[in-house]
């Protein structure tokens, strides 16, 4: 099986790099390889590459939707039997109650620019490739993970946050997600899922669990529940809790309470 993997210099896409092999498609890959890969084709495009939003002006736009959207077409470009592209929980807007994958979202309602350009990017796969898989995910822990809140509290003791202490965020382990898109690609599973744990966990039940100082903003980090239930019932990993994915990215990274 010919496998290309996005952003596999960081996060997800190295870990799937490393565990799955395949071809690796970064910005540093040359022009001639990226034409070779439009003639060949591949059998699988696992789309895990996302550059975080700008936080300036309308100035950086540009190359942020061409590391985003237009980079989404030039993978869809690659002639494929599968694609397999990884979304986020942030195209739903915020609000209580679970996020199911049936519910129709309102554009207008999705919060910023990072979860707008997803649920654009999801729309440009449904409609480019008719063999694809959309997994809406939550966040992500392994050993290539940016220093997200999570690695934060347990890395730095004191801790200064601005976010509120009730704020709540759900994560997986890399792992687990790779065992799952082994699981995926083998089965050709398609369709759309969410992807996440079955329960999150809040910032100061986290800092609780580890015994870390934390001195806690005022922002409330505003998360949309996911339901899970159709991706546990056909993966069983997924149905631990963000507390328990937490405590195993912990003792693997050698990291105590």
């Amino acid at each position: 099986m010919r496998l290309l993997i996005s952003g596999t210099t960081s996060g997800l896409g190295r870990h799937l790099h490393e565990t799955l092999g395949g071809i690796g498609w970064n910005r540093d890959l040359p022009a001639d390889e990226r034409a070779r890969l439009r003639r060949e084709g591949v059998d699988v495009i696992v789309h895990c590459a996302w550059k975080p939003p700008p936080r300036t002006t309308a100035d950086h736009l540009y190359p942020y939707l061409g590391d985003t959207l237009l980079l989404t077409q030039d993978l869809l470009a690659v002639p494929h039997r599968k694609f397999v592209f990884l979304s986020t929980n942030e195209v739903y807007p915020p609000g209580p109650g679970l996020r199911r994958e049936e519910e129709p979202i309102e554009v207008d309602a999705v919060r910023g620019i990072y979860g707008m350009t997803k649920i654009m990017a999801e729309s440009i796969v449904r409609q480019c490739s008719p063999n694809h898989l959309i997994l809406r995910s939550a966040g992500l822990l392994g050993p290539y993970a940016r220093k997200n809140v999570v690695r934060r509290i347990l890395e730095d003791d004191p801790c200064e946050l601005t976010l509120a202490a009730e704020s709540r965020f759900n994560y997986m382990l890399h792992a687990d997600v790779g065992q799952f898109l082994r699981m995926a690609i083998d089965s050709d599973l398609t369709g759309l899922y969410n992807m996440a744990s079955a329960e999150g966990v809040s910032l100061a039940e986290l800092a609780a669990m580890f015994g870390r100082r934390v001195r806690f903003g005022t922002y409330r980090y505003p998360m949309s529940e996911l339901d899970n239930g159709k991706i546990a019932a056909i993966f069983p990993a997924f149905r631990k809790t963000s507390r328990t994915v937490i405590e195993q990215f912990a003792a693997q990274t050698g990291i105590s309470p």
